[in-house]
């Protein structure tokens, strides 16, 4: 089942944007789905005066960005499940039947703690976004009485009111209201820090502005992350993880982007560049990625122009 929402954005310090039919998981099943700011951030840029593809490498750009085998995290949701049931953010019979086909790792989840690393695949992904989604929404952090979405509006953005499987039919009642995942004052300090400096490409907002579904599992993912003794880097390196396979179709845009403009491999790039504003907001990833590959004529196989929604 799909879901639509309309909600509001209010951007701190910025006028209100208004949002229709914004679009957001509801269901397991659903799938996901310049120049100037290129030379501010220190690269030079290369020119191009003939089409260029990559016939045989494109395949491997992908697989450098989203490998097919997943990449393992090593963070485990341990018994934060159970505390998000118990507070009541997630009703296990709704969790269960948002999904026909719920896979087993998922169920477990959903009766015992679980000490399993989390592995981000494109199978696992549409999974984890539903799973993470309550505890950012939900889990009691300082940070979250700054939040944007702290304030009067808080029921109709599509990562509250598009929380439908907790008990409540809306979720902004659960919002930083269970201890699921606990940090120290340093850990939430770390978390706070990423989650002001990463956007996703379906809006514009930061991760603290979780006014949708992946902006909420970002930030519950970087919690439970932080919580388990993460580093900074190691929290933007899991940043990144989780928005390209999120974001299967801006991601390895990207990664072609610094390869043929800058000549440097995926590998090589610091996660906090790739998730800042400038190429991984909405507005500066089409600006400085899809439309510089459009003009140049540089394309993946198997990609689309397009922008991955909520």
């Amino acid at each position: 089942m799909m879901m639509h929402w309309s909600g509001t954005k209010t951007a701190a310090g910025t006028r209100d944007i208004a949002v229709t039919r914004r679009r957001f998981l509801a269901s397991m099943a659903a799938s996901f789905g310049a120049y100037g700011v290129a030379n501010a951030a220190g690269y030079p840029v290369l020119q191009s005066s003939t089409p260029f593809r990559f016939p045989e490498t494109g395949a491997g750009v992908i697989e450098q960005v989203i490998p097919k085998a997943g990449i393992p995290t090593g963070i485990v949701f341990n018994d934060s499940i159970q505390k998000l049931i118990a507070a009541g953010a997630i009703d296990p019979d709704k969790f269960r039947a948002s999904s026909p086909e719920l896979p087993a790792w998922v169920g477990r989840l959903l009766i015992a703690q679980s000490d399993d690393p989390i592995v981000f695949s494109q199978d696992t992904a549409p999974y984890l976004v539903n799973l993470l989604w309550p505890i950012g929404l939900s889990n009691k952090a300082a940070f979250n009485e700054i939040s944007p979405i702290n304030t009067l509006s808080i029921p109709s953005f599509a990562s509250t009111g598009g929380w439908t499987l907790g008990r409540q039919p809306n979720g902004y009642v659960y919002f930083n209201r269970a201890e699921a995942v606990r940090m120290t004052a340093h850990q939430q300090a770390m978390v706070l820090a990423v989650a002001r400096a990463t956007y996703r490409p379906c809006c514009n907002n930061s991760t603290l502005f979780q006014d949708c579904n992946h902006g909420s599992a970002l930030l519950g993912l970087l919690e439970l992350a932080a919580s388990q003794g993460a580093t900074l880097n190691g929290l933007y390196r899991l940043a990144l993880t989780a928005n390209s396979y999120w974001f299967p179709d801006n991601y390895p845009k990207t990664a072609l982007y610094f390869s043929h403009f800058h000549r440097q491999s995926w590998r090589d790039i610091d996660p906090k560049l790739i998730l800042s504003s400038a190429y991984s907001s909405g507005s500066g990833w089409e600006t400085n990625v899809n439309s510089r590959l459009w003009r140049a004529n540089v394309t993946l196989p198997g990609t689309t122009n397009g922008q991955q929604g909520c």
